[in-house]
């Protein structure tokens, strides 16, 4: 009688350890097959935009748009606006799956081909079947204030010469209200003050367009946040502190001893 409870105790423990041991492989399996899929998918927007290589991204938007359901990009455009895709959200309308829109940025197929391969290895799993609608809602601040910026660097900045003489931006729009609201100027005043440097012309104090290109891209990556979010007010008395700190130094130097 005793031979026989144990019995029937290992073999209930015996099948109950592996159901549960198949049970887990079965669902293991079945999520490796699905994120599968869905890299897949990813992938394949990847290929897509490879397609413009040396183009820009805007010229991918209508293929891009056609060859992914509203499920397959709600699933994945998350994630490739995180690896490095530049998805658009102008600041004047709500984010449409349906229209998914690009920065104006070239294509850069090296880029592209490291941001499939983290794909394919399921380096950014995690980054799938995140809500687009609440992540970039959630961003649109930021993406404001990066547009605004993209607006200034294209339409001032690239239009913009060096004078030979004084080493100085001379920029072509005198009235800023022409081309900014008021939302748009307060959030660029520092940033504007940043980007003016001749770092970004030539000789001739023409604007280069490769570090134009650049510091796009940087703006996109959130490089120059912490100036596009930095209330003007509160730099200029930074600055002001700055040099009256120096001011106070030199003063200190060259005051004589007194023994």
């Amino acid at each position: 009688m005793g031979i026989t409870i144990i019995v029937s105790l290992l073999t209930a423990l015996c099948g109950g350890l592996v159901g549960t041991y198949c049970g887990a492989r079965f669902l293991n399996a079945r999520d490796d097959s699905k994120m599968k899929r869905v890299r897949t998918v990813a992938s394949n927007a990847i290929k897509v935009l490879k397609k413009y290589s040396k183009q820009s991204y805007r010229k991918a938007e209508n293929e891009f748009n056609t060859s992914f359901s509203l499920t397959e990009k709600r699933i994945i455009i998350v994630a490739l606006h995180k690896l490095g895709v530049p998805v658009d959200v102008p600041t004047s309308e709500v984010f449409n799956l349906r229209s998914i829109c690009f920065v104006d940025r070239i294509v850069d197929k090296d880029e592209l081909d490291n941001i499939e391969y983290q794909i394919k290895k399921g380096y950014c799993d995690n980054l799938f079947y995140m809500d687009p609608d609440s992540y970039f809602a959630s961003n649109y601040v930021i993406l404001a204030v990066r547009n605004a910026g993209k607006k200034y660097v294209n339409e001032v900045l690239l239009k913009s010469e060096v004078d030979p003489a004084t080493k100085t931006v001379s920029v072509p729009i005198k009235d800023l209200s022409q081309v900014f609201t008021l939302g748009e100027f307060k959030a660029i005043q520092v940033f504007r003050e940043q980007v003016n440097d001749q770092m970004y012309f030539d000789d001739k104090g023409k604007p280069i367009k490769e570090k134009i290109d650049t510091l796009i891209r940087d703006i996109d990556l959130g490089l120059w946040d912490s100036y596009l979010m930095w209330n003007y007010e509160v730099y200029q008395s930074v600055k002001a502190q700055i040099q009256m700190s120096q001011v106070l130094s030199i003063a200190s130097q060259s005051r004589p001893a007194v023994y």
